[in-house]
């Protein structure tokens, strides 16, 4: 691979890792407001990048693994650790997402508590 192609296969792992980030952590956003639709799509967009990076990344090991020199870089690192980083947010905002849904339940059923008490 010339290095005009191995700097753009880079900076598409760099372009998907960082949109599937990106859609993570506003999609968590949505979720603080208990706006679920919203958090749940972006979620899925978030997804969807993140296997356009894995699909990247595969190209990658597959490169080598195959005996193809893989040029290590800084930039290499950069896109490694921006995969890294947004399977962990993606991780990250779907327990944040389940944790908001059951803190609004809870909250629901403490206020319909007072709201018995009050017309008791």
């Amino acid at each position: 691979m010339d290095p005009s192609e191995w700097e753009q296969t880079l900076f598409m792992l760099i372009l998907h890792a960082g949109e599937a980030r990106s859609k993570a952590k506003e999609a968590a956003e949505f979720a603080k407001e208990g706006d679920w639709v919203n958090a749940q799509r972006l979620m899925e967009e978030a997804e969807d990048e993140q296997l356009e990076a894995h699909k990247v990344s595969a190209k990658i090991v597959k490169m080598e693994a195959g005996g193809e020199q893989v040029d290590f870089s800084v930039l290499l690192v950069h896109a490694l650790d921006l995969l890294i980083l947004a399977w962990i947010e993606i991780d990250h905002v779907y327990e944040t997402i389940d944790m908001r849904k059951r803190l609004k339940t809870l909250e629901d059923e403490v206020s319909q508590w007072k709201n018995r008490e009050l017309r008791s």
